[in-house]
C-alpha cells in the first residue's frame, strides 16, 4: 500500500502570522517558503482522496525523526504500507531524516518535487542529493492509488524535553493553534467522501 506522507504543515512552521478563532498569533518555526507548497500539497491530497478509500491518520512527532513515536512503526505494519510519498518541511531536517527512517526499515521512499522546502537552499539541495544516493527517488507526481494520507507533525506535550528545557516555544504544544495542521490541508482532509 502507499501512503501520502505530509511532514510539519502546521501553523508555526508555515505562517508568520495566522488567525484562528478570531485571534491572530505569530509562528514560531516559520520555514519561509513553507506557504508556497500549500497549494500543491492540497492537489496531491485531493488527488488521493479521489479514490474514495482513503484513510487519514495523524502521528504527532516530539522530534525531528517521526520514527521516535513507537506508534508509527506499530501503523504503517498494520496498515500494510510499503511505499510513501514523501512533502511538507523542511528538505535538510525534518524530510531528510524521516526518509532516512523510512529507507532504513525497508521501504521504497519518493520525495516529491514542489512539495517539500527547504531552509536553507544549499542545505536543502545537499540533504536531496544524499536521499538520492540512499535511494529515494525526487519524483513528480503522486499515483493514483494512495491508501493513506499520513500527517507527521510536531506536537509537544508539557513533559516533552524542549518544552522542560525552555528551548522550544510553546506554540507547538498540543492543543494548541500553533500545532494545527494548515486551514487550506484541513479543509482538503474535511473533504473525504
Amino acid at each position: 500500500m502507499k501512503a501520502l506522507v505530509i511532514i510539519d504543515m502546521t501553523n508555526d512552521f508555515v505562517f508568520e502570522k495566522y488567525e484562528y478563532e478570531s485571534r491572530e498569533y505569530e509562528g514560531s518555526l516559520v520555514a519561509p517558503l513553507g506557504k508556497t507548497i500549500v497549494d500543491p500539497i492540497v492537489k496531491l491530497v485531493k488527488k488521493a482522496l479521489s479514490g474514495g478509500n482513503t484513510a487519514v491518520l495523524r502521528l504527532p512527532k516530539d522530534h525531528y525523526n517521526a520514527f521516535t513515536n513507537p506508534r508509527l512503526e506499530l501503523e504503517l505494519a498494520e496498515l500494510g504500507i510499503d511505499e510513501v510519498f514523501i512533502t511538507g518541511l523542511v528538505d535538510e531536517v525534518c524530510i531528510y531524516h524521516n526518509a532516512l527512517g523510512f529507507l532504513e526499515r525497508g521501504f521504497r521512499a519518493n520525495v516529491v518535487k514542489g512539495c517539500t522546502i527547504p531552509f536553507e537552499e544549499e542545505k536543502g539541495k545537499k540533504a536531496l542529493g544524499e536521499l538520492k544516493a540512499c535511494g529515494a527517488k525526487l519524483v513528480d507526481a503522486v499515483p493514483g492509488d494512495i491508501g493513506v494520507i499520513l500527517l507527521l507533525e510536531d506536537e509537544h506535550d508539557e513533559n516533552s524535553e524542549e518544552i522542560r528545557s525552555g528551548s522550544w516555544p510553546p506554540h507547538n504544544m498540543k492543543g494548541t493553534p500553533g500545532a494545527l495542521t494548515v486551514k487550506p490541508i484541513r479543509d482538503a482532509l474535511k473533504d473525504r467522501k
